[in-house]
């Protein structure tokens, strides 16, 4: 049970990532609603470099947000799949999983919209039953 719960929640990370890079660079999704808006971030920069437009960065730390979603979800469901008995005895991984899964859900809490929360509330759910299930049957795949 325990490596099905860690690949449940490894795939919702696989798919948000996929869904938030398609949305950044294939669809309009992420955009603001105001195309003057758009228009107005496209020439506004930050204070700390002229070179860094509102809207440069607004796709970076999307695609970088996405990146990180897929780094995550494919590293765990390698570790899943391919190296379960790894996970046994190195704890780390499924642990840094969970804070930078929790630290998405402060984020979506703070900053986000709520089915972005949602989806970072069910996988983390996964990852921490997951957890506790490979502390309570570490020798149960």
């Amino acid at each position: 049970m325990a490596k099905i719960s860690l690949i449940v929640a490894s795939l919702i990370f696989l798919i948000c990532g996929a869904m938030h890079m398609h949305g950044t660079f294939f669809s309009t999704d992420l955009h603001p609603s105001n195309p003057h808006l758009i228009e107005a971030l496209k020439v506004s920069a930050i204070k700390m470099a002229e070179s860094g437009l509102m809207w440069n960065l607004w796709i970076g730390f999307n695609a970088m947000f996405s990146a990180g979603l897929l780094f995550i979800g494919l590293t765990m469901l390698y570790l899943c799949v391919k190296q379960f008995h790894f996970l046994h005895g190195n704890h780390f991984f499924v642990i840094l999983t969970i804070i930078a899964n929790a630290f998405f859900i402060w984020i979506g809490t703070a900053y986000m919209i709520r089915p972005f929360l949602i989806s970072m509330v069910i996988p983390f759910l996964l990852f921490v039953t997951g957890y506790v299930l490979l502390l309570t049957k570490p020798n149960a795949s």
